[in-house]
């Protein structure tokens, strides 16, 4: 029998699943980059990573931080050896220890006024949920791969 509590096991549209998600992403990133690169105020640095038997590479570019947060830009050269199409951009929270996947449109989505919008605001938080879960596709593909980041891939 199914008990009320496990209705929806999957609990994507729920904030704590979405920042549980926020969190494990942390952890995977830490994986691919030093975050002590990020930390050190390397503001407006490039980091470079490639694979070994291509000439596909990826660049990790840190376009700003403040005390507790950071954001960051990867790109990648898939498609020609000189031109860097940009791949994700993301903010990561030092202090809470997260990392969203930001738009690359500012939008304000929602003004809670009506059942309505109620309705947008969690549309919003189970689109959020798929970017984080397709970051953590992302990253743990990098980290297979072989890509890595830290102080001494600085281009």
């Amino acid at each position: 029998m199914l008990e009320i509590s496990n209705f929806n096991s999957v609990s994507k549209n729920n904030f704590l699943s979405l920042m549980r998600s926020y969190e494990s992403n942390f952890i995977l990133l830490s994986k691919l980059i030093d975050l002590d690169i990020v930390k050190n105020k390397s503001l407006g640095k490039k980091f470079e990573s490639g694979l070994i038997d291509s000439n596909k590479k990826m660049q990790f570019y840190i376009e700003s931080i403040s005390k507790h947060t950071a954001i960051v830009k990867f790109l990648n050269n898939d498609f020609d050896d000189n031109l860097y199409l940009d791949i994700v951009k993301i903010k990561i929270y030092f202090d809470s220890k997260q990392v969203e996947i930001l738009n690359h449109k500012n939008t304000n989505y929602f003004d809670l006024n009506t059942n309505k919008d109620i309705q947008i605001f969690h549309n919003v938080r189970l689109t959020k949920w798929y970017k984080s879960y397709f970051l953590s596709l992302w990253i743990n593909g990098c980290l297979k791969k072989g890509y890595s980041f830290d102080s001494k891939s600085e281009v």
